[in-house]
């Protein structure tokens, strides 16, 4: 797939969808998908389908649609509407039907979305066999209006703990913690974070290989010359010993991934590396701190609430 191959004309509707759309994650941009393109597509054939209300830019294999993307590097889909018409649903669905494929994968759809509520129901039964299985769970938090009512929304226990970590750090250690985001500090942001990431375990050690290490310079090299990347660290003694980068879209912050070294983890680095980035989030009035895919247990012990991802296979009966 080569990207350029799009017809400038598909380019423009996209980037008009990026502006009308009702629901949109970093990761249904334009740049985004370009870039996973650049990295991945090599094997795929390409399709950007629309009408006048539904937009999506889909890869093609062995006869298979699915989002361009994959769910290693996705946490949501989606298709980008500027109306959400069930009977111009229906059109764009026959639409993608006149394509030379079989069947329709499509991953990572959160159930907040009008695309999961709509075939999450009986409505297109006569037309399509529809498979819908439970991927995976994407944590979330409602930012309330300042910090000490984030730590009331939290139960006795977890509230105790965050409060006793932060007292244990200012008491032990000289520390500081902040959010990069200007393209003139590319250098410390990805050399940290590479180092950071693969020291965590041997499962992120394997995962950050050159081809998705090469991906991800390119995605945070973007989304910072775009002002849509937050960098979050951690230093102590002034190493850098925590990070995280966050994608940041209609005033919520998507926590992406992250890092620590576990020669740190008495200090619980990794943990209040993600508490001051919600502390700061609250002070720069986001309205949503979303952890995004996995169910690993820092996110709830930080107040997380679950939102279900689905995988949804369509075959044209």
């Amino acid at each position: 797939m080569k990207f350029l191959d799009f017809e400038k004309k598909s380019i423009s509707t996209w980037a008009d969808f990026e502006k009308e759309t009702t629901q949109i994650t970093p990761f249904d941009q334009l740049s985004w998908k370009k870039i996973w393109i650049e990295h991945f597509g090599n094997d795929y054939d390409g399709e950007l389908i629309f009408n006048d209300n539904f937009f999506v830019p889909i890869k093609i294999k062995n006869k298979v649609a699915s989002f361009i993307g994959s769910k290693d590097l996705v946490d949501y889909n989606n298709f980008l509407s500027n109306d959400n018409s069930y009977d111009t649903f229906c059109l764009f669905l026959d639409k993608l039907f006149t394509l030379d494929i079989e069947s329709l994968r499509l991953d990572s759809i959160s159930e907040e979305t009008f695309l999961f509520s709509t075939l999450n129901t009986n409505s297109l039964d006569l037309k399509y066999n529809i498979t819908i299985e439970e991927e995976d769970v994407a944590p979330y938090l409602i930012l309330p209006e300042n910090w000490n009512e984030y730590l009331l929304s939290l139960n006795k226990k977890r509230r105790h703990e965050i409060k006793r970590k932060i007292r244990r750090l200012e008491e032990n250690v000289e520390f500081s913690s902040g959010d990069l985001n200007s393209i003139s500090d590319k250098d410390e942001i990805l050399e940290d974070f590479f180092r950071l990431h693969k020291l965590s375990s041997e499962e992120k050690k394997t995962f950050m290989n050159q081809k998705r290490e090469d991906f991800f310079t390119d995605l945070i090299l973007d989304f910072l010359n775009k002002k849509t990347l937050l960098y979050s660290y951690l230093k102590i003694e002034n190493k850098t010993v925590a990070c995280s980068i966050s994608f940041i879209m209609n005033n919520n912050r998507y926590l992406y991934n992250s890092g620590f070294d576990p020669d740190y983890i008495k200090h619980s680095s990794g943990l209040l590396n993600h508490v001051f980035a919600i502390k700061r989030s609250i002070e720069n009035n986001f309205n949503i701190f979303d952890f995004m895919r996995g169910n690993e247990r820092y996110k709830y012990d930080l107040g997380g609430i679950d939102k279900k991802v689905f995988s949804i296979h369509l075959e044209k009966k």
